[in-house]
């Protein structure tokens, strides 16, 4: 199907103005009267076919801008996906970087509890120590 305004006049409509072939009451047609109507004919299709061409025309443009509009569209897209990828590559980076961070943090919280424990025995040996120095001292 074609896209046609409701003014454009089809090719469908043409062929039905134009007139029917007339034939000769007689049977046979004279050499002007098959002349005449070769030429309608003829130019019947004629008037068809130029029809069915600028359908054909408007079909093909309608085609245009909607690849236009389709390029368009995915040319935004393809914007957007490289701001996107630029992005997660940025996203990387941190994370790589606070990678060794978060590793060096681990590493001090492992420090810290070992230091943690060695106090805490540090603190039953002052405690057992003192213990023992009062019992001496009685």
């Amino acid at each position: 199907m074609s896209a046609t305004s409701p003014n454009t006049i089809t090719a469908h409509q043409r062929y039905q103005a134009s007139a029917a072939v007339p034939v000769a009451n007689t049977g046979t047609a004279t050499a002007d009267s098959i002349d005449t109507a070769s030429r309608k004919a003829f130019g019947s299709t004629a008037l068809y076919l130029q029809s069915e061409l600028e359908a054909t025309g408007s079909d093909l443009q309608l085609l245009e801008k909607l690849n236009d509009a389709s390029i368009t569209k995915y040319e935004g897209l393809s914007r957007q996906a490289q701001d996107m990828l630029v992005h997660a590559y940025k996203v990387k980076q941190t994370y790589n970087e606070m990678e060794t961070q978060v590793a060096e943090v681990d590493s001090l919280v492992e420090s810290i509890n070992s230091l943690e424990q060695v106090a805490m025995e540090l603190d039953r040996y002052s405690l057992q120590l003192e213990a023992k120095f009062q019992k001496l001292l009685k």
